[in-house]
């Protein structure tokens, strides 16, 4: 058995037909058959069979056991590639949310400058969702992430950084511009704009919309911090988000919750165990560390 034959096993399952196989690969359907049969004598079991009344495959019990680790199989292989090819060209690929990046990045840019790292950063902006989903892919190495809830993945190492409360903001010409404080249940009666499920920002308010009680209006979801900044300075809604995106300068006013129990953003610093922590990476983890 090898690698190839795992590939054409998995599309088998997928197809379920040895034709199909046979013309994606482009090889002979022969070559499909005979690498199930390799598989079928590498674990003394019946694999696939034909349902003859139907003119179709049916995996067997042990068939789609093993499609099931084949999935984890052919994962960790392309996880490898991605991994050394990363190592090979000395880069060390790096996401974050855009609001973590607004409040990290600038500054560490000098520290990663003097310790020779900038050059070697190739940096992915996305929610901490998308960002999270592609560390466990492969396609980047280290991410900064904003979760209101524990990580528990065992494929990860997750290190909390820094913990950061929710905001109202609003426009300096709102009527709620003045409060020192706000309680959810009263800013819940103006309509709101929020991120969009890329981001953890929905799940904490989702959280403290029920913990008040309330269902808020929402108007309209944005994958862009700084677009939903520009509608609540314009007066047309208020927003829900963390305190690290709100930056000097921005048109808004943000206004602390009052709420006992509200959600709380923690930023933390995640990469997957099977990451190779050479001395290029513990410098930059180490930046990364000092300057939350």
């Amino acid at each position: 058995m090898n690698l190839q034959d795992l590939k054409y096993f998995q599309r088998l399952v997928q197809d379920r037909n040895f034709t199909k196989v046979a013309e994606y690969f482009k090889v002979s359907q022969p070559t499909i058959t005979l690498a199930v049969k390799r598989m079928e004598k590498e674990f003394h079991t019946k694999l696939v069979e034909r349902n003859h009344a139907h003119n179709e495959l049916e995996m067997t019990a042990s068939g789609m056991q093993l499609y099931h680790h084949t999935e984890l199989m052919l994962n960790e292989w392309r996880l490898a590639h991605r991994e050394i090819d990363a190592l090979n060209q000395q880069i060390i690929r790096f996401g974050m949310s855009p609001t973590i990046s607004s409040y990290f990045f600038p500054s560490v840019t000098n520290q990663l400058f003097k310790n020779g790292l900038l050059n070697h950063l190739q940096t992915y902006e996305d929610g901490s969702r998308e960002v999270l989903r592609s560390i466990l892919d492969g396609k980047i190495d280290i991410g900064l992430i904003g979760s209101v809830t524990p990580l528990l993945d065992e494929q990860l190492v997750a290190e909390n950084l820094k913990v950061v409360h929710f905001k109202i903001v609003v426009s300096p010409s709102s009527p709620l511009a003045s409060r020192s404080s706000i309680s959810f249940q009263e800013a819940s009666r103006f309509p709101f704009v929020v991120l969009n499920d890329n981001f953890a920002n929905p799940v904490a308010f989702e959280q403290i919309s029920h913990h008040a009680g309330v269902s808020p209006k929402i108007i309209y979801r944005s994958g862009n911090i700084d677009t939903l900044k520009r509608i609540v300075s314009r007066g047309m809604a208020i927003s829900y988000i963390a305190d690290l995106s709100i930056l000097p300068g921005d048109p808004i006013v943000s206004i602390p919750l009052t709420d006992k129990g509200e959600p709380l953003l923690t930023v933390m610093l995640v990469y997957r165990k099977t990451l190779e922590l050479s001395k290029r990476v513990c410098q930059f983890i180490e930046i990364v560390r000092k300057y939350q």
